[in-house]
């Protein structure tokens, strides 16, 4: 049998999608299963139907249909581990080192980390206070890019005790509404 440790998720992404989802790293649960957010606890699947990201609850085996909504899935670090508590500070830097290459060459139009140290290693804020939502600036630009908005969730992991279910709920809605108005929502495409 082969040791979870030992099974990567795969990333889905290509150009001009309208999210781009990055978490931590894959859990056990989910490298075991082979699918992003496999474990039941996790709120994200229920977030992006209940935010309006989704016209249904898709199940963790249907990850690839994100691209079918111009969203993408990805983690900042591929290693997985039983927690993030696990990973390494060489960990963190090649995983954004690698994601930074990526989001420079697909170019979404939006980043939404699930979880703050996500953002913060990604971005290498590693101090000061995170809002949660979008940010004030764009990140990973190049010369010829502008580069993402980035937007910042609370962890959907079932183990975050620092925001109720309600409020990580929540920001999925607001996601949807930041794309509503850029007229970039794939539920609600605008006719200009």
């Amino acid at each position: 049998m082969v040791d979870f440790t030992d099974k990567w998720l795969p990333t889905y992404i290509r150009r001009d999608l309208a999210v781009l989802f990055c978490g931590i790293n894959p859990g056990r649960v989910s490298a075991t299963a082979g699918f992003h957010y496999a474990n039941p606890a996790n709120l994200f699947w229920r977030g992006l139907y209940e935010g309006g990201l989704t016209p249904r609850k898709l199940l963790p085996e249907e990850t690839a249909f994100l691209l079918d909504y111009h969203y993408g899935i990805t983690d900042l670090v591929s290693r997985p581990t039983r927690s993030s508590v696990d990973l390494r500070e060489e960990d963190y830097s090649l995983g954004a080192e690698q994601f930074v290459q990526m989001v420079q060459t697909y170019r979404p139009r939006v980043i939404c980390f699930n979880g703050i140290t996500a953002f913060r290693h990604a971005s290498g804020q590693k101090k000061g206070d995170v809002i949660l939502g979008i940010q004030p600036q764009r990140y990973f630009s190049t010369q010829d890019w502008a580069g993402s908005y980035v937007f910042v969730i609370p962890s959907t992991s079932g183990a975050n005790a620092s925001f109720t279910r309600e409020e990580r709920l929540a920001m999925f809605g607001q996601l949807s509404l930041f794309l509503r108005e850029q007229g970039w929502h794939p539920l609600h495409a605008q006719t200009n």
